[in-house]
C-alpha cells in the first residue's frame, strides 16, 4: 500500500499544526497536504477519524535490543529473534526509524550480562538483520567507552564496515560524568561493601588507563570523514562541553547540568534528553530536570534511552502540562533527530518530497495510543481499537504487524 491519501485527520507539520487536513502518498512520498477532504486517485484512503497524524518517531539513544538480547544476566535469546521482536514492540510505539545503542568497551556491563555473545557477533549480526527486509529502518548506534582501549582498535574496523550510524563516546568512570564519588560509595555500600571496599573499588576504577587526546581526536576524526554524526555523553562541566565541540562533536546527549545544557545550545550542538527522565517527573540520578531543560529551550531533542514507549508519552505531557505547541514538541522527536544524524532531506516531518514514515495517534483518557504506523508508505503495524468503558479505563487491543 505505497499509494494512499489519511484523511480527516490532525497533521502536524513542522510549523503548524493543520485541522480537518488530508495527506496524499503516492509510491512512498509525501506528494500533497491540504486542509480539506481529499480521496487518492485509486480509492484507498484512510480515515485517521479526527486522530493525530504525526512524522514517525526517530530514536537516536534507545539501550533497548541489548536488554531484548540478554533480558537478564545469563539468559541469551537469539539476536535475530530479539531484532525481530523488538521491532514489532517498536512500530506499536511509534518508532519509525531506530538508532539501537550498542556498547562496545564497556567491561562493567558485559560483565553484569555474563553473556555468550561475543560484541562483534552482536554488532555483525544487527547490522545483517538491518539490511534485511524489515519493519522500521535500523540503524546502529555504537556507544563507546573510553576506559575500554582494547576495544579502540574495533571502533574502526565498526565504522569502516558500515556497521555505525551513530557514534558516542562515554565515560562511565565515577567522579565524573553521571556519578559523583559520593553516589558511587552510596551505590557500592548498598551493595553490602563496607566503606574501605567501595573506596578501594572507586581508586581501582578512576587509575584505569582511558582514550584520551591524539587517540580520542583520531577516533572522532575517523567518524567525521565516514559522515557518522559524534555525540558526547553525559557533559557535567563546561570544559568537558568545549572540548567535545572542539573535537567537532555534534551532538551532547544526556547533559548533567542546565548550565553544560545550555552551553551546548549556544555552541550549535544538538541537545538530547531522555524521555524517560521527563515522562517520571525527573532523574534517576538526581542529575538535570530534563523537562526543565526542554523548558528553558536548552534541549532541542528526546530520546528513550531505558523506556521506549516514554518519547510519545513525554510529547503529550508537555503538551498537557506545558502548553507547548504540539509542532514543537513533535520536531523535537522527529526532525530535530534527524537533522543530528544527518538524515532530515529524507524524513523526519510532514513535508512535500520526503518519505512517508507516519504515525496516526489518538488519546483515549488522556493516554496517546497509536493505531497507525508507517514506514516508507507502508503500514507496518495497525490497532483495532474497540473501547470499552469499564469504570473509566479504556481497553484495547492490538494486531499484528506487517513486514514491509
Amino acid at each position: 500500500m505505497k499509494s494512499f491519501t489519511i484523511t480527516n485527520a490532525i497533521v502536524v507539520t513542522p510549523n503548524e499544526v493543520i485541522n480537518n487536513a488530508s495527506v496524499e502518498v503516492e509510491d512512498g512520498i509525501i506528494t500533497q497536504i491540504t486542509d480539506a477532504p481529499m480521496e487518492n486517485s485509486d480509492g484507498s484512503v484512510i480515515d485517521a477519524n479526527g486522530g493525530i497524524v504525526m512524522p514517525g518517531i526517530i530514536d537516536l539513544h534507545t539501550d533497548a535490543l541489548d536488554a531484548e538480547i540478554i533480558p537478564r544476566p545469563g539468559a541469551d535469546i537469539p539476536i535475530a529473534i530479539a531484532f525481530r521482536e523488538l521491532e514489532r514492540k517498536m512500530s506499536g510505539c511509534g518508532f519509525t526509524t531506530v538508532y539501537h545503542s550498542l556498547h562496545l568497551g564497556y567491561e562493567s556491563a558485559e560483565k553484569h550480562s555474563r553473556s555468550k555473545y561475543l560484541r562483534d557477533e552482536v554488532f555483525r549480526t544487527v547490522h545483517e538483520e538491518s539490511q534485511s527486509k524489515t519493519l522500521l529502518k535500523n540503524k546502529i548506534h555504537l556507544r563507546f567507552e573510553l576506559t575500554g582501549v582494547e576495544a579502540y582498535e574495533r571502533c574502526f574496523e565498526f565504522m569502516d564496515k558500515g556497521y555505525v550510524d551513530l557514534l558516542s563516546i562515554m565515560d562511565h568512570t565515577p567522579g565524573q560524568g553521571q556519578m559523583s564519588k559520593e553516589h558511587f560509595i552510596d551505590f557500592v555500600t548498598r551493595m553490602g561493601k563496607t566503606q574501605e571496599q567501595a573506596l578501594i573499588a572507586y581508586e581501582e576504577m578512576i587509575s584505569r588507563p582511558i582514550i584520551e587526546g591524539e587517540r580520542l581526536e583520531a577516533l572522532v576524526n575517523h567518524a567525521r570523514k565516514l559522515n557518522i554524526a559524534v555525540a558526547s555523553h553525559d557533559d557535567d562541566t563546561i570544559e568537558k562541553v568545549n572540548r567535545m565541540h572542539a573535537l567537532g562533536v555534534n551532538i551532547c546527549e544526556f547533559p548533567i547540568t542546565l548550565e553544560t545544557a545550555e552551553l551546548a545550545t549556544q555552541l550549535g550542538m544538538h541537545v538530547i534528553g531522555g524521555a524517560s527522565n521527563i515522562l517520571r517527573g525527573g532523574s534517576l540520578s538526581g542529575n538535570v530536570d530534563m523537562k526543565e531543560a526542554v523548558m528553558k529551550g536548552f534541549v532541542d531533542s528526546l530520546c528513550s534511552d531505558y523506556y521506549p514507549p516514554a518519547i510519545l508519552h513525554s510529547i503529550f505531557k508537555l503538551r498537557k502540562e506545558e502548553a507547548i505547541p504540539l509542532n514543537q514538541i513533535v520536531n523535537m522527536a522527529s526532525l530535530n533527530p534527524a537533522k543530528a544524524a544527518g538524515i532530515d532531506s529524507r524524513t523526519g516531518s510532514i513535508e512535500l518530497g520526503k518519505e512517508a514514515d507516519l504515525l496516526i495517534v489518538r488519546l483515549f483518557n488522556d493516554i496517546p495510543m497509536v493505531t497507525h504506523t508507517i514506514v516508507d508508505g507502508d503500514i507496518v503495524a495497525q490497532s483495532s481499537v474497540k473501547i470499552k468503558y469499564r469504570d473509566n479505563v479504556s481497553i484495547h487491543t492490538l494486531t499484528e504487524a506487517n513486514e514491509r
